[in-house]
């Protein structure tokens, strides 16, 4: 069973995302005024997109020492402040979404196993695409997930930058708000992320 923090920034209706279920069970940590979260009792930290990245920039001492004991932070949300160690979020909106298509390039950790990667592409309201607000600078090639054919890094799965295991997206959203049904795509992709959260912490503790 994984512990996880939910880090809630007030957007309406974000923790229906993220429903209790065998494999996790979550506490919301709310952002408040005078933000002092304490992660010690928590094994993965997810960050929904909508993130106050202020706050988690004046937090990250505590995120760092989640990382530094071997714990997951799972950020899913364009992070414009460097708070998270090894990867940096750059704003970037060159191309047209309709352009964008998905590669994946290293996934040592399964997170696509069973996800068809065209299942990130779809229409809404015009835009197409899952990923929209930029792309990420990584200090270690060999943690890209994910790439766009523009060449942009996408995800990443970092386990070289600390101790613990950081997987970050450069905006795409992942959750599961039903884990009793079948999933894929971005579902899926969730689901995947847990079971490799699940076993990075078993080797943390072996």
């Amino acid at each position: 069973m994984l512990n996880a923090a939910l880090v809630h920034s007030g957007v309406a209706g974000a923790e229906n995302y993220f429903k209790n279920s065998a494999e996790v069970r979550y506490r919301i940590e709310r952002i408040v005024a005078s933000w002092s979260p304490d992660f010690s009792r928590d094994s993965l930290v997810i960050v929904p997109n909508g993130a106050n990245h202020v706050a988690l920039y004046e937090a990250r001492a505590a995120i760092h020492a989640l990382l530094a004991r071997g714990g997951v932070l799972a950020c899913f949300c364009g992070f414009f402040t460097p708070w998270i160690p090894g990867n940096v979020w750059r704003h970037d909106n060159s191309k047209p979404l309709s352009a964008v298509r998905y590669r994946v390039q290293h996934d040592a950790l399964g997170l696509f196993d069973g996800v068809k990667v065209d299942d990130l592409t779809y229409e809404s309201h015009g835009i197409s695409g899952w990923w929209a607000c930029g792309r990420i600078e990584t200090s270690h090639a060999d943690s890209v997930v994910l790439i766009d054919n523009f060449d942009r890094v996408l995800m990443v799965a970092d386990r070289r930058s600390t101790p613990g295991l950081v997987i970050a997206t450069a905006s795409g959203p992942l959750g599961d708000p039903d884990p009793d049904k079948p999933a894929d795509g971005p579902r899926l992709l969730y689901r995947n992320m847990l079971r490799a959260a699940r076993d990075h912490l078993e080797n943390v503790r072996a």
